[in-house]
């Protein structure tokens, strides 16, 4: 696996199973970024002793045990192992059911005053789209992100509406939410490379279609799917005119619409890249504020919101150096316009949580429930 600069190598002396190696690889990778942020040649030479009891608490004798970081962290610390944890008996016993026991990704004995649960299912929506705005492609990567503080062994069951199974004839008597043709404006999408958290009991997911899981504390990603689709762009960039009027002079137009369906779309940010060689750029919009920044070579236009139907011009003179000589001059090569922006309370893929169950066999209790969508940019970009 090439990692920038580095190479994670897996040696073998037998015909092992390849995606089993990969796998854990991939495992291994997540362990330790977890535990020191990110990955590079200086991190690892720093953390050396580190990463040498994570690799060897991860494999043994060439099998793989436990990838999880929560099962770690009671004993091995970023400063290297906590002998008092494993000389105690007490504490060596704790982390030895936890390390052997059906949940290792969660520690017994968790008591909170408050009991609440906050799930987000976040969606990217990665887009190209032409000057004319034809949609040239278009996917949707989303994700379920649970942040719990429950008390004791809670037993979660999340219970997704009938599209999220590939169900695209669902009705609006199956299902409480309205049907994505009318939500979204786009065709039934169906979620594919579903991936789960280790936490969810996957055989209860293809016998009753609804995900069990028992969370591990704080905050992590329940799931995570992505969806190949037409989309209706809540962005937009029409009337692109693009003149370059000489040599050192290139003049920038266009008009941003919002498309949301009845949303408001916040944090809009757009950034028109500009020719190397550009000595001044002096934009100029209806709204928000436009500054270029030399450093980065582009324009940055930010909006604080805009809501749906709403459009607001952008127009920019671009000076650029004179060539020092006829050979020196170059066409502008146009790159893409980017855009970022959210969406709150919307799920372009129709994925929706129809229901959110809690069950705690000692404490009984009934936690608050916090559920929210929001959809934002991903590599979203414009030619012109």
């Amino acid at each position: 696996m090439d990692l920038s600069d580095l190479f994670l190598v897996l040696v073998s002396n037998a015909n092992v199973n390849c995606l089993c190696a990969v796998q854990f690889g991939i495992r291994l990778l997540q362990l330790i970024v977890a535990y020191f942020r990110k990955i590079d040649e200086t991190t690892l030479k720093q953390n050396f002793v580190v990463l040498q009891a994570l690799i060897d608490e991860a494999v043994d004798y060439g099998y793989p045990q436990i990838t999880d970081s929560e099962a770690f962290q009671d004993f091995i610390t970023p400063s290297g192992i906590n002998e008092n944890s494993i000389k105690m008996a007490p504490k060596a016993e704790v982390i030895s059911k936890k390390l052997t026991g059906e949940v290792p990704w969660r520690n017994d004995g968790l008591i909170y005053r408050v009991n609440e649960m906050f799930i987000d299912v976040l969606e990217d929506i990665n887009l190209l789209m032409s000057p004319s705005g034809e949609i040239l492609q278009s996917d949707v990567i989303g994700r379920i992100v649970v942040n719990n503080f429950l008390s004791g062994m809670p037993q979660c069951n999340l219970i997704l509406n009938r599209r999220a199974y590939g169900d695209s004839n669902a009705t609006d008597s199956e299902s409480p939410i309205e049907p994505v043709e009318r939500v979204s404006g786009l065709n039934a999408a169906k979620l594919e490379d579903v991936t789960f958290h280790t936490c969810v009991r996957l055989n209860k997911f293809d016998e009753a279609q609804n995900i069990s899981f028992i969370p591990p504390d704080g905050e992590f990603t329940l799931m995570s799917y992505c969806a190949k689709m037409d989309v209706r762009p809540p962005m937009s960039i029409t009337s692109v005119h693009v003149q370059e009027a000489s040599k050192t002079r290139i003049v920038i137009e266009f008009v941003l619409k919002c498309n949301s369906d009845e949303q408001e779309s916040t944090d809009i940010s757009v950034r028109i890249p500009c020719p190397t060689n550009t000595a001044s750029a002096k934009p100029k919009v209806s709204r928000g504020k436009a500054v270029y920044t030399a450093k980065e070579g582009c324009i940055v236009w930010t909006i604080p919101k805009m809501r749906s139907g709403e459009e607001h011009s952008f127009s920019c003179e671009v000076i650029q150096i004179a060539p020092t000589n006829e050979s020196s001059v170059s066409l502008w090569a146009r790159p893409l316009i980017n855009i970022k922006f959210k969406c709150v309370s919307k799920s372009l893929t129709g994925l929706h949580i129809d229901e959110l169950r809690v069950h705690e066999p000692v404490f009984f209790y009934q936690p608050n429930k916090w559920i929210r969508y929001t959809t934002q940019a991903g590599q979203y970009e414009c030619r012109i």
